[in-house]
């Protein structure tokens, strides 16, 4: 659970401020989509929960599979028949789909549905319609494709190659756009890049298209990966590894990475690197012997961002983080070297439900590490949180203060954040 037996493998502990993005959730991003979910009753009830609390139910239904169904292999005709159902029922409303999904949990993998065999069927019945496959399988996480990942490549999976490329560039790895006070958007104009596309900017399919124009896909987050590997091989668009930093010179790395895949000089960026140096200092002087603890759930590179800290001039309590990435490797020995006393911890160990919460005057920079530690003061921030560059470390510093100067109220922020396990 911390430094003794780090990033162990074993049962996992699911507390009330973890989650966030469920895959139904990234799914329901591409437009004019509709999606069929298909599992047991209990096993689709939070993102039906959750659809129903956000306004995201019209564009998804669910078949409960019942035990008969699944021992017969029925359920695969029940599959066809729901579909055909649903896709004649939107068109009567006028809202035929574009896009139609078969959801399934991970029943299926012991199950071994021919879900590419139904979704020919249903394609050469609806020819106008891309039907695709999409997994809820928490059994995967472990693996080289989890969920997290595998989703966003179905959502770039049903762009098609397009004639020819502009000078725009695509935003991958993040389900929440960038805020748009972030300085990459006039970094980029400066590069030469006149548009900077989202999976989100779009409420058509013909629209979301474009994004198949793009000279080059922006990874900023590390489930973007994958996705963008296929769009290579398939579109033809390069990727670069631009993931979000907090230390100022590692956002000036990043931004001369970019350049250097567009081919054009890197513009000067002191004045921005200053700027985000400052808020880290002078931050950190503000709290005073006030301490951090980093979630990993919040931050995607947890010991990047904790670096950035103690070299601003910050104390770190806690890391939490359950599953160290190669993308924070490098950060995490560094933390290690030099700040041995700080503890590592896993939120989804079983041992977390019994650890003593002692880092009430703490401030902790995500849900996850809030809860678990019961600490005070708690930064309103989740995973997806549309912070990038050197505005982003100046944006989460401001953030940091607030949080600072009031105590939360974890329930209602988590209420409103509305988590789904």
């Amino acid at each position: 659970m911390c430094c003794n037996d780090i990033f162990t493998n074993s049962l996992h502990y699911a507390s009330p401020a973890h989650g966030g993005w469920g895959v139904l959730k990234a799914g329901q991003l591409i437009p004019e989509s509709y999606h069929l979910f298909i599992s047991p009753a209990a096993c689709g009830r939070h993102g039906a929960l959750a659809a129903q609390m956000e306004g995201r139910r019209g564009t998804v239904s669910h078949l409960h599979l019942t035990e008969d169904a699944i021992v017969s292999g029925s359920y695969e005709q029940e599959v066809l028949e729901a579909a055909n159902l649903l896709i004649e029922m939107r068109t009567g409303q006028g809202l035929r789909p574009k896009v139609f999904s078969l959801f399934v949990s991970c029943i299926d993998d012991l199950l071994g549905t021919d879900l590419d065999a139904l979704c020919d069927e249903l394609g050469k019945k609806y020819p106008d319609i891309r039907f695709i496959s999409c997994h809820m399988n928490p059994t995967t996480t472990d693996t080289g494709v989890p969920p997290a990942v595998n989703i966003q490549n179905k959502l770039y999976s049903v762009l098609q190659k397009a004639p020819e490329t502009d000078t725009g560039v695509n935003i991958i790895g993040v389900l929440q756009a960038l805020r748009p006070d972030m300085e990459i958007f006039d970094v980029l104009r400066r590069m030469g890049a006149e548009k900077v596309r989202h999976i989100t900017d779009y409420d058509t399919c013909e629209a979301y298209q474009s994004m198949a124009k793009s000279r080059l896909n922006i990874v900023v987050a590390p489930p973007g990966k994958y996705a963008c590997m296929n769009m290579r091989q398939k579109l033809g668009i390069p990727f670069v590894m631009a993931l979000t930093a907090f230390r100022p010179e590692n956002i000036t790395k990043t931004y001369r990475q970019i350049a250097n895949a567009l081919g054009v000089a890197c513009p000067d960026l002191a004045e921005y690197e200053k700027t985000a140096g400052m808020a880290l200092t002078e931050t950190a002087k503000k709290l005073g012997d006030v301490k951090i603890i980093v979630d990993g759930e919040a931050i995607n590179r947890p010991f990047e961002f904790a670096r950035a800290l103690l070299e601003g001039g910050f104390t770190v309590h806690s890391i939490y983080e359950q599953k160290l990435i190669p993308s924070d490797e490098e950060d995490y020995n560094w933390v290690r070297e030099n700040h041995p006393e700080i503890p590592i911890r896993q939120p989804q160990h079983p041992r977390m439900t019994t650890a003593e919460k002692t880092a009430e005057e703490c401030v902790a920079v995500g849900y996850s590490a809030g809860y678990l530690s019961g600490a005070r003061h708690v930064v309103d921030l989740g995973g997806q949180n549309g912070l990038y560059g050197y505005q982003g470390v100046v944006k989460l510093m401001d953030m940091i203060e607030k949080a600072a100067s009031e105590e939360a109220d974890m329930k209602k922020m988590l209420k409103d954040t509305i988590l789904v396990i």
